[in-house]
């Protein structure tokens, strides 16, 4: 009886672990504008927004244009591994971004829009499909990519 057990315990792990890698990036469910972002009660996504209202940090100000700020962007995201755009319509950008060991999927939408007093700021929203706690995954991954920029 333990035997069939641990073997149906990790039947379901390994499925699971199937179904997070092949299951469907559907652009209508994640690609959101992340200017109308919203905290939520969970720990399992990350905002960034000019002023920083509303948003777990402030976006920095650059001292470009929006559409040459969200190009920098987009090429920043994408050379990372494990990384790919997911939808750019709507004049904003959305990534998938998959974790390296069971290769969780992330989305990123981001929008770049003009700063006041000039330049351009980020619009940012990372948030996991799966879970309720990243461990900081999505903060890290959107750290460092705006310190790369």
């Amino acid at each position: 009886m333990l035997t069939w057990i641990l073997v149906s315990l990790v039947a379901a792990f390994v499925a699971f672990a199937l179904w997070v890698r092949i299951a469907p990036d559907d652009p209508a469910r994640w690609h959101q504008d992340p200017e109308t972002a919203v905290e939520r009660d969970l720990k399992n996504d990350f905002i960034v927004k000019p002023g920083g209202q509303g948003a777990d940090i402030a976006s920095p100000v650059y001292a470009e244009t929006p559409e040459s700020l969200l190009a920098r962007f987009r090429d920043v995201a994408l050379s990372e591994p494990r990384v790919a755009l997911l939808s750019d319509e709507g004049g904003f950008l959305t990534f998938v971004a998959r974790t390296r060991l069971m290769a969780y999927p992330d989305y990123v939408s981001v929008k770049a829009a003009p700063a006041e007093g000039g330049g351009a700021a980020l619009f940012i929203h990372s948030r996991s499909r799966f879970g309720l706690d990243d461990l900081g995954v999505n903060a890290a991954r959107v750290s460092a990519w705006l310190s790369r920029l």
